[in-house]
């Protein structure tokens, strides 16, 4: 074991660079660190976040057991790539001040949303300028049971908005003394408080199964390095669909069936990126279960 190693922490290896990229994300700021301190509180093993760029085809993470065993970890997250643009644009921009508006509105943008409208104008111009229609209108989305509400009031307008990447409006009277204001949100996830497990676990498969060339390293990798155990380990995202989120949340059935994994990968972790998710993992020994229900270590 590593002299540095502490049970329950990874030991991190990888450059002062890597670390800034990482947590510089604004969807899921280091989210290997995440990963890596799960998977060393629930196994107990010494885990190291190994991949520093020095070698071709080197596995994100090692763990190192107590009785000699060694396994190795693929991390990444299932996320939309345009979705994930159009987050950490959102993300870094303050709410819009529109003093042509005499309202504030919250306005659920998705990945389809257009930072430049057809007339060549930014989306600091054009959204306010539509809103301006919308209060004129009198649709004002005050009274709005729902965040995909644009059919509410259907028509020219909800058409327009609906084409430029907008699915949801809301909005309130601008305070006294002030003028209106627009805050772009990114479209969420969500659905009814119901396990779906045929939709989760067609997710499941088709995502440790994808023919892609990310995927395709990450199996190599595995591969290649050998070890007694091979894990993957996915986080879900705002872009995964809704039956893995329910599975994850804390009232959510472990799923029944096992995964149907390549022979790459013999363990399997589902981690949400947003810490108030919580984990779920397949071993082929136990099946489904909850880390934070059995952690290895405090």
């Amino acid at each position: 074991m590593d002299e540095l190693w502490q049970p329950g922490y990874p030991i991190d290896l990888r450059t002062d660079g890597q670390r800034r990229r990482e947590s510089g994300d604004l969807l899921s700021p280091d989210f290997e660190q995440q990963a890596a301190r799960v998977l060393a509180r629930s196994t107990g093993a010494c885990v190291r976040l190994q991949d520093d760029g020095s070698r071709d085809r080197m596995p994100d993470i090692s763990l190192v057991y107590a009785d000699g065993r060694v396994g190795f970890a693929e991390v990444w997250r299932a996320l939309d790539g345009r979705h994930a643009a159009v987050a950490a644009t959102l993300g870094q921009e303050p709410a819009l001040s529109a003093p042509g508006l005499g309202r504030e509105w919250t306005v659920r943008v998705d990945l389809n949303f257009r930072f430049k409208g057809r007339d060549g104008r930014g989306h600091h111009v054009w959204v306010p300028a539509l809103l301006a229609e919308f209060e004129a209108a009198g649709q004002l989305y005050e009274f709005v049971p729902r965040p995909g509400n644009l059919a509410v009031h259907p028509g020219p307008l909800a058409g327009r908005a609906s084409r430029l990447g907008i699915r949801g409006l809301a909005s309130r009277p601008a305070r006294e003394g002030g003028g209106g204001s627009v805050r772009l949100v990114p479209w969420g996830v969500g659905g009814r408080a119901l396990d779906d497990p045929e939709a989760f676990h067609a997710w499941v498969d088709g995502e440790v199964n994808a023919d892609s060339g990310h995927m395709r390293g990450n199996r190599e990798k595995l591969r290649a390095a050998g070890g007694d155990e091979s894990h993957a380990v996915i986080g879900v995202t705002v872009t995964t669909p809704w039956a893995v989120h329910r599975a994850l949340g804390a009232d959510g059935a472990l799923p029944r069936r096992a995964p149907r994994l390549p022979a790459e990968f013999t363990h399997l972790w589902l981690i949400g990126t947003d810490p108030a998710d919580r984990a779920l993992a397949w071993y082929p020994d136990r099946g489904w279960f909850d880390p934070a229900r059995c952690w290895a270590t405090d």
